[in-house]
């Protein structure tokens, strides 16, 4: 809850539409990093998006295996500079590829107990960090 009312702190106080980022150290900054979200609750894709915007990076979304062919999740999760995975709407093949992918290849990586914009914040401060 604290990581995402910063960044509702932030918005309302500083509505700062035009910040590059880098002289904001009000947020996390993913200093341009591809951040690629495995699974999450679809209605929320745009929204976990704008936060990863606000944080100077770039998104990714991949369903979870749901609509998502598991083949294009590999290619994601190389291109990934981090990896936000909302273990409670991904299919179990999606969380285990995801996992052993990041823990091979040392990919910084936060598996999410739950999918709300709440946890997302926090994981991105994580990432970012």
């Amino acid at each position: 809850c604290e990581a995402l009312e910063r960044l509702v702190t932030l918005h309302l106080t500083n509505p700062c539409t035009d910040c590059p980022n880098e002289t904001c150290d009000c947020r996390a900054d993913l200093a341009g990093r591809l951040v690629l979200c495995v699974g999450g609750r679809k209605p929320l894709v745009e929204q976990y998006r704008h936060l990863v915007a606000r944080c100077n990076g770039r998104f990714d979304h991949h369903d979870g295996g749901l609509e998502d062919s598991h083949h294009r999740l590999e290619a994601m999760l190389a291109a990934a500079d981090a990896v936000v995975c909302a273990t409670d709407y991904v299919s179990h093949t999606a969380y285990y590829r995801t996992k052993r992918f990041c823990k091979r290849l040392d990919k910084p990586h936060v598996l999410l107990g739950n999918s709300g914009l709440s946890a997302f914040a926090l994981a991105l401060e994580r990432v970012a960090s």
